[in-house]
């Protein structure tokens, strides 16, 4: 879900790009770090099941260097199938998507959406949470097998847009942990959760919505205008995400999301939020796996 994006690329980015001096500490430390190789190419498979949508698609990944010396990858797209029968047009095609380890802040952020089909913008921001919960794992300097890291995060993130979303907010915490590291394979297996804090930092106006969160702690939160009143959406998102590294030069080999969205639902006669309907569930489940290929 394209909502929560900012508020990942927030924790992360934070601190900047790592200085000189901090990557020869890491590489001295043995640290998980990603190599760049310029020009080297790598061919990824993605598969999807977002909520009964299936669909395979393809990414062709370059290494590039910019005038600073920074190295970055360049993504296309291609040979999307699917079960609605879709292909990609000529703009998502032409689409370049840049990711990076070595300069998050410039190349690991959404690119412009304007032209591009929205089926693609779940396997473009998929992509960015697998690089962004690799790099969050590299900065912890996870390396030993069951080392652990949590990056806690309370503000919330917001696509309020006053005019039909009268509240959007979620908020996430992170929990890190290397599963397993190969030493004969060469590998190390990470798990990054991304999960609801402990207390309540989403914003709940009405006084039943208080009552609501006080059984578990909910990170999500959504009102918005519709013709006969106005929809409440709460509940819980989370996301376990299990990458495979290669340690000899942080290439990603595999990665499987599993992303479940946990909702309770009314809809309400008043802005104020006081009348209100039945409370109705509804549960939203996304599986994606991201591969390299030859």
């Amino acid at each position: 879900m394209l909502r929560w994006i900012p508020l990942v690329f927030t924790v992360i980015l934070i601190s900047g790009a790592p200085t000189i001096a901090a990557q020869q500490a890491a590489t001295e430390a043995g640290t998980l770090q990603r190599r760049y190789a310029e020009g080297a190419v790598s061919h990824y498979l993605m598969t999807g099941n977002n909520d009964g949508w299936q669909y395979t698609i393809h990414a062709t990944d370059v290494v590039k260097r910019d005038a600073n010396g920074r190295f970055y990858e360049e993504t296309g797209w291609s040979g999307l199938t699917s079960n609605a029968q879709q292909t990609l047009t000529p703009a998502s095609l032409a689409l370049r998507q840049t990711v990076s380890l070595d300069d998050p802040v410039s190349y690991l952020k959404v690119p412009n959406l304007a032209n591009v089909q929205p089926l693609l913008i779940g396997p473009i921001t998929d992509t960015l949470t697998i690089y962004s919960d690799l790099l969050l794992a590299m900065r912890a300097k996870l390396v030993h097998p069951a080392q652990t890291a949590y990056v806690s995060h309370t503000t919330p993130n917001s696509w309020t847009d006053g005019q039909r979303i009268l509240l959007g907010q979620d908020v996430v915490d992170f929990s890190l942990k290397v599963e397993t590291v190969d030493p004969v394979q060469q590998t190390e297996t990470l798990l990054i959760q991304h999960v609801p804090p402990p207390a309540l930092h989403i914003q709940v106006p009405a006084k039943w919505m208080q009552e609501a969160t006080s059984t578990k702690p909910n990170n999500f939160v959504q009102v918005s205008k519709q013709d006969d009143g106005f929809t409440v959406e709460m509940g819980k998102e989370t996301f376990d995400v299990r990458l495979l590294v290669d340690t000899r030069h942080g290439h990603i080999l595999s990665a499987a999301m599993h992303n479940p969205v946990e909702l309770t639902t009314r809809t309400c006669t008043d802005r104020e939020l006081t009348q209100r309907g039945p409370e109705a569930s509804k549960t939203i489940l996304r599986e994606i796996t991201w591969k390299l290929v030859p």
